[in-house]
């Protein structure tokens, strides 16, 4: 065996999978402030309704997310070979069709109803990249699925696209937990007999970590529809694509449990409640504890930003969890 060779073959592959990485996030970090100019001058903008004042902070940020993923992308045609650098665009098309979806969402109102079957039919293309096959759970062997896996991985997709959507509100949750459940699949799909997967989610994986720079407590800008349903798709899909579709069910219980809670809140009739108040030193007042950002707060007196950590910490221990039990 040529050792030298070998290595040498190792080393180049990492290079790429760094190299990829670091241009989504540079590429983020150095256009996100134009961004927020841009943003702010044509009036892109939204409240903070958990700040003093209710500062206006601009809104699209996950542009810049894609403009990130986009630059990677194209730099990474040039380091991977050619089945990797196709199932890399397949894979991608399916992630910017959900940040076309998102950005139609936050410039026109698609409306609640269009947000469960649309982003069905974009998952599609994730059919090409995975077989029928559901892995070993918990001791039961492999499962040919057959035509009930054309069902179920797209579905899978639609709904931890919309979980990621809807648990947010505060400044960089929706987008700090994505990122806590990306960094724990990429340690499991390091870990396992595929490590090379984690190409396609680098990309995403660098620009987030920009992004989050600027969006996380206080946020200078916030990523929108476009952004958390693109993440969103990108997480399910990087899940689905590894079949780690019960280590996903398990690190997203924290996502889970909020979507539990608005189903009690609809149940209950209680009304549209979208945002909280602030008391004058800095704690937040919520009207209920049926939104998991909100059970917290709603029976201790709790900063945003301490609320935002409690949510870290959550998905964090899930994250554990689903590392330790998972085979």
């Amino acid at each position: 065996m040529d050792y030298t060779s070998a290595i040498t073959e190792l080393l180049y592959a990492y290079s790429a999978y760094f190299i990829v990485f670091a241009v989504g996030l540079l590429t983020t970090f150095i256009y996100t402030p134009k961004l927020i100019k841009k943003a702010t001058d044509r009036g892109y903008i939204v409240k903070d309704m958990y700040k003093k004042g209710k500062p206006n902070v601009p809104n699209l940020g996950g542009l810049s997310i894609l403009v990130g993923v986009m630059t990677s992308l194209i730099v990474a045609q040039f380091l991977v070979e050619h089945t990797v650098s196709h199932n890399l665009l397949v894979f991608y098309f399916m992630v910017f069709s959900y940040a076309l979806f998102g950005l139609m969402d936050d410039l026109l109102d698609v409306g609640r109803k269009m947000k469960i079957y649309v982003p069905f039919f974009l998952s599609l293309p994730i059919l090409l990249l995975t077989d029928n096959n559901l892995p070993m759970w918990l001791g039961i062997a492999d499962t040919d699925m057959g035509l009930l896996y054309l069902i179920i991985a797209p579905m899978y997709i639609m709904v931890v696209s919309n979980l990621v959507n809807m648990h947010s509100g505060f400044n960089g949750l929706s987008c700090g937990l994505s990122y806590i459940v990306l960094v724990f699949t990429v340690i499991k799909v390091a870990m396992g007999e595929h490590p090379e997967n984690i190409m396609y989610i680098l990309p995403v994986f660098g620009s987030i970590l920009a992004f989050l720079y600027f969006e996380t407590y206080p946020a200078r800008i916030f990523w929108a529809n476009i952004g958390s349903l693109m993440v969103g798709a990108a997480v399910g899909g990087f899940i689905v694509l590894n079949h780690l579709e019960l280590f996903g069910i398990i690190i997203m219980i924290p996502h889970i449990i909020n979507f539990l809670m608005y189903v009690v809140w609809k149940i209950k009739k209680i009304g549209e409640v979208k945002f909280g108040g602030l008391r004058e030193d800095g704690t937040l007042i919520v009207p209920n504890p049926l939104t998991f950002k909100w059970l917290f707060p709603y029976y201790y007196r709790l900063t945003e930003h301490q609320t935002m950590w409690i949510m870290y910490a959550i998905t964090m221990f899930f994250g554990m969890i689903a590392l330790i039990i998972v085979p």
